[in-house]
């Protein structure tokens, strides 16, 4: 199966319906709406408490980002698709929503996520589709909050793989 904006079976509560219908158990990420806004928050608190234990850690963590996420022989752009198609096979729900907001501020397009998403799923066989397909929710929820507001510039809350 292949993702697609049109494919209904990934879009909205699709994966979670069929996951459900078939007695599979489902993430938290397809909770209420709102949820991964609220979990991303969670996160950035639950982070900022730990970095105080080791403050020197957390600071090499998000360094060695910022090298690994520089502009390079590779753009930023790809660098977050890679990051997100990475995530998803990796079940990782915050860093998904983490990586999509990445790749909405470097100007990735729908397209070129669903592009990615679809490498994640080829990678990640079935594990992956349902979570790709919650990367696809998640995208629908940052881009309808894109319009509802300007660009936020704040740093991205912390995350682990």
């Amino acid at each position: 199966m292949v993702l697609s904006q049109d494919n209904s079976t990934v879009k909205g509560s699709g994966v979670a319906s069929h996951y459900l219908r078939v007695g599979g158990t489902l993430p938290a990420m397809t909770s209420s709406p709102g949820s991964r806004q609220d979990q991303l928050r969670a996160n950035a608190v639950a982070g900022r408490k730990l970095s105080r234990h080791q403050p020197e850690l957390h600071e090499s963590y998000w360094r060695t980002h910022e090298l690994a996420m520089a502009e390079g022989s590779l753009d930023r752009m790809t660098k977050e698709l890679i990051g997100l198609a990475l995530v998803v096979t990796m079940q990782c729900e915050i860093c998904i929503a983490f990586h999509l907001r990445g790749c909405l501020r470097a100007g990735a397009t729908s397209e070129q996520i669903y592009e990615a998403l679809n490498v994640a799923v080829m990678q990640g066989s079935g594990p992956a589709m349902v979570y790709a397909g919650y990367a696809v929710e998640a995208l629908d929820e940052l881009l309808d909050e894109n319009e509802q507001s300007a660009d936020d510039t704040e740093r991205p809350p912390i995350h682990e793989h």
